[in-house]
């Protein structure tokens, strides 16, 4: 992880110097907006955008529709192993594409290398139509925008309702019941193959791209837990070692360690290799967005799974809301990049991130409140829930931090050793939060 770290340093450092040279296209103050005025270089747009398996097929069909609409042309990139090392380097080189479709939880990360654009939300068409709390995921921390959303969504619990039925199970309500089915989908067969080969709770655990500490911040908040006290004047001190924070992560811990109810991979499992861990029958109930409809829809588990409200925690329901946003990169096409993002934002654009493609629904739920799911959908009962539990329950990770990728990282390595040494959760956070409290420091917004 220090080589990480080390290398992550230097590749920013080489970045901060490239770009203190005048001549360098493709590196940006952060501060200007793109001129209605200036002229565009001339050849395709270059988009990048985090995507796998079917996903790239859906974004397709939205630049296809631009492309007819306007005459622009556009040359995706598509990848989702490590989108950001790639786009690190590709600004390193003076290559940067011209926009970026990736999670919210990067702005902060991408305006601190300098390689995104301030947004002017009066001069963005349909700007106005979309929802505010979408526009909020866009924001650093002094509320200047600088990215443009496209899609949001917020965890539900899908579980095996065969394997409920199987053991007269009723869907949680609570921690304990979750803790209770997780032990009764592993110690039960729920399957009936007669082998000891099921487990409760499937886990995203490993530390790529923070995705523990993705997934159990639900369960922090739903203790009670933050994770930063606000100071004032733009200042913040870290709290993960709170009460509330230790609560969580001892329950959380004890899932692993004590009742053994997680997908023994777990903590090397990314959500590739845990979306296979409940489409196949290895586990009984996941955390995951609305986006796994498709993917698990189109797997052996069709027709034997539900989802539900995620249950509340001892002191809330809130459960993980994220969202997808466009960045107007530093790129030399700012006229051409703009309108891409406002054709993505129209009803037309949402609704094939939508249908488009059966197996990749790249827009969960609509940031344009015009576009109605459940109509979208068929009256898919389970994307009316998605639309309930993002309005009643979401709640977004502290996206608006300087780098909250690397707050989040450094998390995500915390829980992760935690779980594998079976450790002191108490002990764990106390390092933790000195740990994030130094990276707020190097970040300039460090309380005291």
């Amino acid at each position: 992880m220090a080589r990480t770290a080390i290398r992550s340093r230097v590749a920013v450092a080489l970045l901060a110097a490239a770009c203190a040279t005048p001549a360098l296209t493709g590196c940006s103050s952060g501060n200007a907006p793109p001129s209605e005025t200036s002229v565009d270089a001339s050849g395709p747009l270059k988009v990048w955008a985090r995507a796998a398996n079917d996903s790239p097929k859906a974004y397709q069909a939205i630049f296809d529709a631009f492309t007819a609409k306007t005459g622009i042309k556009i040359e995706p990139f598509f990848t989702l192993t490590d989108f950001e090392t790639k786009l690190t380097a590709a600004a390193t080189a003076h290559n940067l594409p011209d926009v970026v479709v990736n999670d919210a939880a990067q702005l902060g990360n991408f305006k601190s290398q300098g390689i995104i654009q301030k947004i002017d939300k009066s001069k963005i068409a349909g700007a106005d139509q979309l929802t505010p709390g979408s526009w909020e995921a866009a924001k650093d921390l002094k509320g200047d925008v600088y990215a443009v959303p496209f899609s949001a969504q917020a965890n539900l619990l899908f579980i095996r309702s065969d394997w409920l039925t199987k053991l007269n199970l009723q869907p949680p309500k609570s921690w304990e019941d979750v803790a209770a089915i997780a032990k009764a989908f592993t110690t039960g067969d729920p399957d009936g193959n007669g082998k000891a080969d099921t487990y409760g709770l499937a886990v995203p655990g490993s530390t790529t791209r923070g995705y523990i500490s993705w997934y159990w911040s639900t369960f922090f908040w739903q203790a009670g837990g933050e994770y930063f006290n606000d100071t004032g004047g733009g200042k913040f001190s870290a709290s993960v070692n709170s009460a509330a924070g230790v609560q969580a992560t001892t329950w959380f811990k004890d899932l692993f360690c004590t009742q053994k109810v997680v997908q023994p991979s777990a903590l090397n499992d990314t959500t590739t290799e845990t979306n296979k861990a409940f489409q196949t029958g290895v586990t009984g109930m996941y955390f995951t967005g609305p986006y796994a409809f498709a993917t698990m829809d189109n797997s052996p588990v069709k027709g034997k799974y539900t989802v539900v409200a995620p249950p509340a925690g001892p002191a809330n329901a809130k459960t993980l809301a994220e969202g997808t946003d466009i960045y107007l990169m530093a790129g030399n096409k700012p006229n051409a990049a703009k309108k891409l993002a406002e054709f993505m934002i129209t009803p037309e654009a949402q609704k094939l991130g939508m249908t488009a493609v059966k197996t990749a629904t790249i827009v969960r739920l609509p940031v344009n409140p015009t576009v109605d799911v459940a109509s979208v959908h068929d009256s898919d009962p389970r994307w009316t829930l998605a639309q309930q539990v993002f309005t009643n329950q979401g709640h977004y990770e502290p996206d608006s931090m300087p780098n909250w990728a690397a707050l989040r990282q450094a998390s995500s390595d915390a829980l992760n050793g935690l779980v594998a040494k079976c450790g002191d959760p108490k002990a764990a956070l106390d390092t933790l939060n000195d740990k994030l409290n130094s990276l707020l420091k190097q970040q300039g917004v460090a309380a005291g």
